[in-house]
């Protein structure tokens, strides 16, 4: 019995001290990494920042506008006939006065050449009529007769020139001619579309619709931005310089004319660009970096950098954002004008995180629209 028990305790003893050697050893390993941990710095991500700061935004409205050159035209015969003859190659500029088409006339040069003849003749006779005024054979009513003779038969002439000049068709102003396929030889009823002419000029106009009930401020002079990838440079400005005087009585639309200076032998005709307009008077506004903003399923959010200990901590902020112009959005809530945003590289961070980040940029910025 004494033996059994006796082994017993060897058992028990033994099983104590692999324990205890196993917990000194496990203490050990934690106090170790509790003083590496201790001794490891606190992770860092920089990140670039900026300021946000006061500025002004619009709301606004998009709508689709159409290039449409300053001057433009379709060319059709308003006299039926046969082509004789094509001055223009599809694509071609011409100038103002240059032949376009002109049209078979040698039965009305004919009837042309006929009347003049009988115009000269009329001419002669009035001619010895007068000057037998003074003679006994002097007669007033084959006077008038010979009068009215010449202004008939010169009026002919002149109505068989203007059918002659008619049929002689030319630029009205310097353009670019569309595509055409006629050719010589061709007959043409009366207003047969023949060409399309699109003017050359420096400037271009751009026509778009609004609803009316965004029109309440948008007047001759208002600047709208034009964007798209036919425009240079993906953005410019136009100038409204004429509104229509109803609304459409399908959509209740009212429709606009700007100029876009300079673009006219840029953007082609027809062309569609996005055309944005304000459509509310500028309004105070915080706004921060595009780039700051964050989407997450929660909303929006970003990241302001508070210090702490003489350290930065990114702290996250949710928002509520406008305006977007250029590289600025406005927020109308959730920061405040003058705090530090983390800008580019702000998804990196993450509540409480330390931060590291260089010169603090300044928007340049200062008004936007949405």
């Amino acid at each position: 019995m004494l033996k059994r028990l006796g082994a017993w305790l060897i058992v028990l003893l033994a099983a104590g001290a692999i324990a205890g050697g196993l917990g000194f050893y496990k203490y050990n390993e934690i106090k170790v990494a509790i003083a590496a941990a201790q001794a490891t710095p606190e992770p860092v991500e920089t990140v670039a920042s900026a300021r946000a700061r006061t500025g002004t935004w619009s709301a606004s409205t998009r709508a689709i506008g159409s290039v449409v050159a300053l001057r433009h035209v379709e060319i059709k015969n308003e006299i039926a006939g046969v082509i004789a003859e094509i001055g223009f190659k599809s694509g071609d500029i011409v100038d103002e006065g240059a032949l376009l088409v002109q049209f078979d006339v040698r039965q009305e040069q004919a009837a042309l050449t006929a009347a003049e003849a009988d115009a000269r003749l009329a001419k002669l006779t009035l001619e010895r009529r007068q000057g037998l005024r003074n003679s006994a054979a002097f007669n007033e009513q084959e006077l008038d007769k010979a009068r009215e003779e010449y202004a008939a038969a010169t009026a002919r002439a002149q109505n068989l020139a203007i059918i002659v000049d008619k049929k002689r068709i030319t630029a009205p102003f310097q353009a670019r001619v569309g595509i055409s396929d006629w050719q010589p030889g061709a007959y043409l009823d009366i207003g047969t579309p023949i060409v399309k002419l699109q003017g050359v000029a420096d400037d271009a106009y751009v026509d778009f619709t609004l609803p009316q009930d965004s029109t309440a401020i948008v007047r001759t002079g208002t600047r709208v931005t034009l964007s798209g990838a036919a425009v240079p440079g993906g953005t410019a400005t136009a100038e409204i310089v004429a509104e229509d005087n109803s609304a459409d009585d399908a959509n209740r639309a009212i429709r606009f004319r700007a100029v876009a200076k300079g673009f006219g032998r840029i953007l082609r005709p027809g062309t569609f660009v996005d055309v944005t307009v304000a459509t509310t008077e500028p309004q105070p506004t915080v706004l921060v970096p595009l780039a700051s903003v964050r989407r997450s399923p929660n909303g929006q959010h970003v990241f302001v950098l508070v210090e702490e200990d003489g350290k930065l901590r990114a702290r996250m902020r949710t928002v509520t954002t406008g305006a977007v112009q250029g590289d600025d959005i406005a927020v109308s809530e959730g920061v405040e004008a003058g705090e530090l945003i983390a800008s580019s590289g702000s998804f990196k961070l993450r509540e409480g995180l330390l931060v590291d980040t260089g010169a603090v940029a300044e928007s340049t910025t200062g008004t936007g629209i949405n």
